[in-house]
């Protein structure tokens, strides 16, 4: 059935630009460029960041240290929850850089325009995002419109205006992603679901459990075998998710 829809509309896609902005030196020599976003995943590992780094701290018992980490940690897990979570699509996003921050401290607004993708799990995957964000997400997640398709949790979802089966980071399944959404499923309580998707991915992924080679990603519809054979740190994340989700 997702097959069939997406040949139905012409299997349509249109992708995006990135707006970059100019750095320059005072003299007005360019200097180089910066992505005008802010990344979600880059803000959910530098939350985990600080809190690695208060748990470094506590065990050598520098408690000032700890603290200011906590603190940092604790500003990033709102910043995340406020400004790069949008309510009415109940998914996280990155975020644009405007000229000047919006009235509630945010850079800018979600970039919604653009679907959504693996970074949206990020914050569960980090356990920065609250609950009640995390129970929306997860209810994408789990949508057979949206990330659980043959092969759940691919690398843009089905609504995703630039989703391509076979497109490199538009579409394809990469088990190191995969392996991010369903640990990040099952710190919010729902391990069951992310069994259920890890089975789907054993199960359907073309030759995985048969005399196959591990590839770099898959197709999310068909399950067919693409990128690179092989290949090692799908092989780490299959390794990870088996004992993860299949020995306990």
């Amino acid at each position: 059935e997702q097959m069939e829809a997406y040949i139905a509309d012409g299997g349509q896609r249109s992708d995006w630009d990135v707006n970059f902005a100019q750095n320059r030196a005072d003299d007005d020599t360019l200097l180089g460029y910066s992505l005008l976003q802010e990344s979600v995943d880059q803000a959910s590992y530098m939350y985990s960041d600080n809190q690695y780094l208060a748990e470094m701290a506590e065990l050598l018992n520098n408690k000032e240290d700890a603290k200011a980490f906590r603190e940092k940690a604790d500003k990033l897990a709102n910043y995340i929850n406020t400004c790069m979570f949008d309510r009415e699509t109940g998914f996280f996003y990155d975020i644009r850089i405007e000229q000047n921050p919006l009235a509630n401290g945010c850079a800018g607004e979600p970039i919604v325009e653009r679907g959504r993708g693996p970074e949206g799990w990020s914050p569960l995957f980090n356990k920065a995002a609250t609950q009640e964000n995390a129970d929306s997400v997860v209810a994408v997640m789990k949508n057979t419109s949206e990330f659980n398709t043959y092969i759940p949790l691919g690398t843009a979802s089905l609504t995703n205006p630039a989703f391509g089966p076979d497109i490199y980071w538009r579409g394809r399944v990469w088990v190191d992603q995969f392996y991010f959404g369903l640990k990040g499923m099952e710190s919010y309580g729902y391990r069951q679901d992310a069994m259920d998707m890890a089975s789907a991915f054993f199960n359907n992924a073309d030759g995985l459990i048969q005399d196959g080679p591990i590839r770099e990603n898959y197709n999310p519809l068909t399950g067919e075998q693409q990128g690179a054979p092989n290949f090692s740190w799908s092989a780490a994340h299959l390794y990870m998710l088996y004992n993860t989700f299949f020995t306990k």
